[in-house]
């Protein structure tokens, strides 16, 4: 009988743990990435490393592919989209959050013809740690809504998060696909009345409320009005003033 109990709760442990990996498996979204990361076009591969650069993806082989299109590209002659690309890709592998990648864009930084990949390189370096922060964040599962997709519980990690970067990151994603859960659009507002009653005027938070202030608008919802009113009502900043007018008569 005892060994009857055993066996079934190591096989519901195994039946919870695939649930849980099922729900955080990624892999349709690395094979589709690196099939743009290998496109033909440009512009699917520069949009690619954008898409992970913000994706908090932690696959080894996706970043490994981005490690070789460096390794091939990046002492080629200065070319302006090639220079753009390989900056791009300095900073998708940056987004791994391995230290492991540093030593590549180390070199980048310091053998590159182009003096803006240098600086690409070298920034992408700097920025890892803060991506293996970032990476965590996007992933903590703990309060995970069942209702919500896995993409939806990111950005609302996201939004919770006091990185203002992150914040900012989540509101141009939201901008960009307004096709979320009204929980999403609820962390928006909570996430700009926050910021609003704790004003900073330096250049990163105007931006982040103001593109917060862009994401209330793309819900549509009428009930967001107040919220807007309040940032618009509570700052004399002619920047994020107007990002706020905008949205509300947006929604007006």
């Amino acid at each position: 009988m005892k060994t009857r109990i055993v066996v079934l709760m190591v096989f519901l442990g195994l039946l919870l743990s695939g649930y849980g990996f099922a729900q955080l498996d990624r892999s349709a979204e690395v094979s589709k990435l690196i099939a743009g990361l290998e496109s033909a076009s440009r512009v699917q591969r520069v949009n690619s490393a954008k898409v992970i650069s913000r994706s908090g993806l932690q696959d080894q082989a996706l970043y490994l592919k981005i490690a070789d299109l460096l390794k091939a590209g990046y002492t080629h002659e200065y070319e302006k989209n090639h220079t753009d690309e390989m900056s791009w890709m300095c900073k998708a592998l940056a987004a791994s959050g391995n230290p492991q990648f540093r030593e590549l864009l180390d070199e980048i930084a310091a053998k590159s013809p182009s003096v803006k990949l240098k600086r690409y390189a070298k920034q992408s370096s700097e920025l890892i740690d803060d991506y293996a922060q970032r990476s965590q964040i996007l992933n903590a599962t703990d309060a995970w809504d069942e209702e919500l997709s896995a993409e939806e519980n990111r950005l609302v990690n996201m939004l919770k998060s006091d990185d203002i970067g992150l914040r900012r990151d989540a509101a141009k994603i939201i901008v960009r696909n307004v096709d979320n859960d009204e929980k999403v659009f609820a962390a928006v507002a909570f996430a700009l009345s926050g910021m609003s009653k704790d004003f900073h005027s330096y250049s990163q938070y105007v931006d982040t409320m103001s593109w917060l202030c862009k994401a209330l608008a793309a819900s549509g919802d009428g009930k967001y009005i107040e919220a807007l009113e309040q940032v618009h009502g509570n700052t004399q900043n002619l920047k994020l003033r107007s990002y706020a007018s905008k949205a509300l008569n947006a929604l007006r």
